[in-house]
């Protein structure tokens, strides 16, 4: 099964310039992530970081995919979306949802930006609403890693604790954004296998993350 994670907005853009057009969703730039997106042919695709303005704009340009799709509320500013070549079982939880796709629970994130504390908290809730089999982990972080170093102490302790049960899969591969943090993450749990991670650095000037892409099945698959 392939997945890809992807922020394709850009926060700091919006909240420096409310008010003002979205520049990233303009037509050529979503005319590429479109593009990038079908090349990968990926099963599960997780988009983050769209504002709430554009969010019907961006659902346009992927209703030739397929897919099925669930539109969620990252913040007062903006929304995610999940899509998946594969039925969709949504499970409720106080603080989130998850979604079941062919017997692997797929959590989908998107921590708070300006605080380690929340993010810690989150990171809490995360691990206590995931099952610790057959469990994959993805979307912006918004861990500040820079070459494998915490800038803050809490986000450490955030990553530690979703490690406890999952594994980091890009963790070698380097940053995720434009100014060369490793934002942007893939956790699965110990008994699935995870092979061809790769991270796609494209050239769209109003976008400020990469998308991340791996393939992971069963570990007992036949």
């Amino acid at each position: 099964m392939k997945i890809i994670s992807w922020n394709i907005g850009n926060f700091i853009y919006a909240k420096c310039f409310p008010g003002r057009k979205h520049y990233c969703f303009h037509v050529p730039d979503m005319r590429k992530v479109s593009q990038m997106i079908k090349k990968e042919n990926a099963d599960i695709v997780f988009l983050q970081e769209i504002m709430n303005e554009d969010i019907d704009f961006v659902i346009q340009n992927f209703t030739e995919f397929r897919y099925n799709m669930k539109i969620r509320s990252d913040d007062r500013l903006s929304k995610s979306i999940f899509l998946s070549k594969y039925e969709i079982q949504e499970i409720h939880h106080t603080n989130s949802n998850d979604y079941i796709i062919n017997d692997i629970t797929f959590f989908p994130i998107h921590l708070n930006a300006f605080s380690p504390k929340k993010r810690y908290e989150q990171a809490k809730l995360l691990v206590k609403d995931l099952p610790s089999k057959k469990g994959v982990i993805l979307g912006d972080t918004n861990f500040w890693i820079f070459k494998n170093n915490f800038i803050s102490g809490r986000d450490k302790k955030s990553y530690n604790k979703i490690l406890e049960n999952h594994i980091d899969i890009l963790k070698k591969l380097g940053h995720t954004c434009r100014i060369f943090l490793s934002l942007d993450k893939i956790f699965i749990t110990k008994d699935l296998k995870h092979f061809d991670e790769k991270i796609v650095r494209h050239k769209i000037s109003q976008i400020d993350h990469f998308m991340i892409v791996s393939n992971i099945e069963n570990e007992n698959k036949n």
